[in-house]
């Protein structure tokens, strides 16, 4: 397989938005704060104490945010979305798959409100490989979206796009990559030797974080990160060795999952929807071996060492990663 393009664009659009400027991104609003992802992206950009951080939510929403955090609220609506905007030097969207449709209104809102950074919501699953985007229809507006924020380059907005595999911890909870902490169940496919990346909620906020700070080197590109590359095996060892326990295994294919998780989301049933992402992240050719398929950019964004030992460990023990 061809290693996965990375796109950039005219050394001088890149560069425009942030010449001579050392930190240049200081007020950044996220979009989606309150979801699984998006929270841990807030408390990350929060928690780091270098930016002035604001929300955009619904007005119906009734999610609540720590004193100091300015809410936004904004019916989606053109002029609505523009003035929630102005003033602020990046958008972190963390929307969900049901509303990834949302982000172009709010990508062209941010080109008229002057906005200089926009981070889309990638993260998961690799958009760039075309199995993945023919999987999963729904993920191929990230395909539109992405493209869409390349064509704003020189209107002077610059995005970042952060591909990160599946979330481990948070995945653990609920059987994606196979497997189930609170029954000790673990779903093994295709033998499970086969090396896929994943990224625990915190590596995606620092990974977020980094890119904020890092305005000119990460500009117009897609970033790959990762806490560790592991097989399905190598993950069910150390969960076993952490727990005391053997695990319930059942063996299945990619194939097999593909052929009924296709079946059953046709007909509305979201345990499919499951099904489809282990194939996304476990079956050969979607992309999910970032350090095979593309570069990973860890090291360029100063990510911290994460590893499959330590996050098992720690996972076991009730904590948080």
């Amino acid at each position: 397989m061809n290693k996965l393009r990375t796109f950039f664009s005219s050394k001088k659009d890149r560069k425009a938005p942030f010449a001579n400027m050392t930190q240049t991104i200081k007020n950044v609003i996220v979009i989606g704060a309150s979801g699984n992802i998006g929270a841990s992206i807030f408390k990350a950009i929060v928690d780091s104490g270098k930016f002035n951080v604001s929300v955009l939510s619904r007005p119906e929403s009734t999610a609540t945010y720590a004193a100091g955090i300015k809410v936004m609220k904004s019916d989606y609506s053109e002029v609505s979305l523009v003035d929630a905007l102005k003033g602020q030097d990046a958008v972190v969207s963390a929307l969900g798959a049901a509303s990834f449709a949302e982000e172009i209104k709010i990508i062209d809102a941010a080109v008229k409100a002057g906005v200089k950074r926009f981070l889309p919501s990638e993260y998961g699953s690799n958009s760039q490989n075309a199995n993945a985007t023919a999987l999963f229809p729904l993920f191929g507006i990230k395909v539109q979206t992405n493209k869409h924020l390349k064509a704003q380059e020189s209107k002077g907005l610059t995005w970042t796009a952060i591909e990160s595999g599946p979330a481990f911890d948070w995945g653990l909870q609920m059987g994606l990559v196979g497997f189930n902490i609170n029954t000790k169940e673990a779903a093994i496919f295709d033998d499970g030797n086969r090396k896929f990346s994943t990224s625990n909620l915190s590596q995606v906020g620092n990974a977020v974080v980094a890119v904020l700070l890092k305005p000119e080197e990460t500009a117009n590109q897609f970033i790959y990160i990762d806490s560790f590359t592991a097989t399905q095996n190598e993950i069910l060892t150390e969960l076993e060795k952490a727990t005391g326990e053997k695990w319930k295994v059942t063996e299945s294919t990619t194939e097999a999952a593909k052929t009924e998780g296709q079946a059953l989301f046709a007909k509305g049933d979201f345990s499919g929807l499951l099904l489809l992402l282990n194939v996304l992240f476990l079956g050969e050719g979607y992309g999910s071996y970032f350090a095979k398929e593309a570069v990973l950019g860890n090291e360029k964004l100063g990510l911290p060492k994460q590893d499959l030992v330590s996050t098992v460990a720690t996972l076991v023990a009730g904590k948080s990663i």
